[in-house]
């Protein structure tokens, strides 16, 4: 069994998602409404009505509900899986972490650090 690099915290956080353009490949659809069901530093298992092919580079903008901030950042699918019951595609995303605020932004949300 494969072990986590971060512990995950079940959150629900509103999120928009975004496909990135990769090589040579048209410009994307738009953006979609989503939500967080478990976040950690390292990544997030989001809820999304759109499924995502596996490999697809994201842009995330996620508002944090216990910090109350909003973050923006890249990720790529790691996995999808579709809940029938729910209806909706469960997407498991691995930040990739343009920035070392994005990385504050989230232990202050997680663990309740101040910077």
């Amino acid at each position: 069994m494969q072990k986590r690099k971060d512990r995950r915290i079940k959150q629900w956080n509103k999120a928009v998602i975004k496909p990135l353009p990769q090589g040579q490949d048209p410009l994307p659809s738009g953006e979609v409404k989503a939500v967080t069901c478990d976040l950690s530093l390292g990544g997030a298992r989001i809820y999304s009505p759109e499924p995502f092919e596996v490999g697809t580079v994201l842009r995330l903008n996620i508002e944090l509900v216990r910090s109350r901030e909003t973050i923006s950042l890249k990720g790529h699918v790691k996995w999808v899986k579709r809940d029938e019951a729910e209806n909706v595609f469960e997407l498991g995303i691995e930040f990739d972490h343009d920035t070392a605020q994005t990385v504050t932004s989230l232990l202050k949300n997680l663990h309740g650090l101040l910077p």
